[in-house]
């Protein structure tokens, strides 16, 4: 028996990158995937590779500002599934996917709104969708993906540290409330990551051990937490050491 036979995990931004690899790996330990992408053709493009692995796949195809289709979407998995025993809240991003990366005293309203709306607004209204559930089944397991923007700061990304560092309170926030009903409340900071397989190094370093990271490593560390029983309202950061300060090599 697969790791997570017969359960159903939620993947947001599983078009590409980390949530692409994170919603792989669901499948492949054997869970139903609800595929959650702005991008309809990413987001058809995860569910058929997942199809190809023997488990089910849905698309959600929308973005996780519009909390009235997150829930419709939500609704549907549950009607399909069953139930939603996993959310992975991936899905989000700096002023960058807007060209607008500026200085703070420079951003323009606009942005500061897509920024939060689209990191903590959005884990939030996906929080919300499948809690209910999650209680009534007394199981359950969230898992926001933070970002060591919000341990050590980024140069052009204050909103963005801002609503990361706003996902690592609600995760401790919410853990408090949930525990009882055995739903397991975790975040994951991540450092540099590689995205479409280029390193990325704008965040300074790359690591205390040489590198940047690898969508699988962000993915290894969500099955983690997904698997276990006892670990809840804690932020695990994977940077390869890049938040232990300055290298001395």
């Amino acid at each position: 028996m697969k790791l997570f036979e017969g359960r159903t995990a939620m993947v947001t931004g599983a078009g590409k990158n980390i949530g692409k690899e994170i919603a792989l790996s669901f499948a492949r330990n054997g869970a139903n995937v609800i595929v959650c992408d702005y991008n309809e053709e990413y987001a058809k493009e995860t569910v058929n590779e997942i199809l190809t692995l023997g488990v089910e796949a849905m698309p959600a195809v929308c973005d996780v500002r519009d909390r009235e289709r997150i829930f419709a979407y939500v609704a549907e998995a549950i009607e399909r599934f069953g139930k939603v025993d996993y959310l992975v809240n991936n899905a989000g991003g700096s002023a960058g996917l807007l060209n607008k990366l500026t200085r703070f005293v420079d951003a323009e309203q606009s942005t500061l709104d897509f920024v939060i709306d689209t990191n903590l607004k959005g884990a939030m209204h996906c929080v919300q969708a499948v809690l209910p559930s999650m209680i009534a089944q007394r199981y359950g397991k969230i898992i926001n993906m933070s970002s060591i923007a919000a341990i050590c700061g980024l140069y052009d990304r204050v909103d963005y540290a801002a609503a990361k560092a706003g996902m690592i309170g609600m995760t401790k926030a919410l853990a408090l409330e949930v525990g009882e009903f055995d739903i397991c409340i975790n975040c994951i900071s991540p450092g540099a990551i590689e995205r479409n397989g280029e390193k990325r190094d704008h965040m300074t370093h790359l690591g205390e051990n040489g590198r940047s990271g690898t969508p699988k490593d962000i993915a290894d560390t969500v099955l983690f937490l997904a698997h276990q029983d006892y670990i809840t309202g804690e932020n695990i950061v994977v940077d390869g050491g890049r938040t232990l300060g300055p290298s001395h090599r």
